[in-house]
């Protein structure tokens, strides 16, 4: 898709490049997640799903303790890394997650640390649709 807005000489938004706070670390079992929260509609939070995204997840811990920053920080600064015409715009409602995330704009991955993240999580190893079903109203 990026090559296909780059011939067309726009911009890319990532749209909740943390994984709605997944790539956070935060989030361990659909259990931890509160009844309202809109996440428990997501099939990426799902118990089968969650449970096979958290074994990518770890993978990108490792990574990130290897470079000093957190696993949000890395994912963000890899979506960064994709080019000046790719912005992310990550949801937060902390302080210090906004700051966590400010911060990542200045984390420059070595291009071996991109790879390692390329092998890490290939697109098609991620359990579950991004999407919640249409049918139960959620917006995004």
């Amino acid at each position: 898709m990026l090559a296909t807005v780059r011939e067309l000489g726009i911009g890319f938004v990532a749209y909740a490049p943390l994984g709605r706070g997944f790539l956070t670390g935060t989030v361990r079992s659909a259990g931890e997640i509160p009844e309202t929260d809109l996440r428990h509609a997501f099939p990426r939070f799902q118990d089968g799903t969650l449970d096979s995204n958290l074994t990518l997840l770890e993978k990108v811990e490792t990574i990130a303790a290897a470079t000093g920053a957190s696993p949000g920080q890395v994912a963000l600064a890899w979506v960064l890394s994709r080019g000046d015409d790719v912005v992310a715009i990550p949801g937060t409602r902390v302080r210090t997650h906004l700051e966590e995330n400010v911060a990542a704009a200045a984390l420059r991955l070595r291009q071996e640390t991109l790879r390692d993240l390329d092998r890490a999580v290939p697109a098609d190893a991620v359990a579950g649709d991004r999407r919640a079903p249409a049918d139960i109203g959620i917006q995004e």
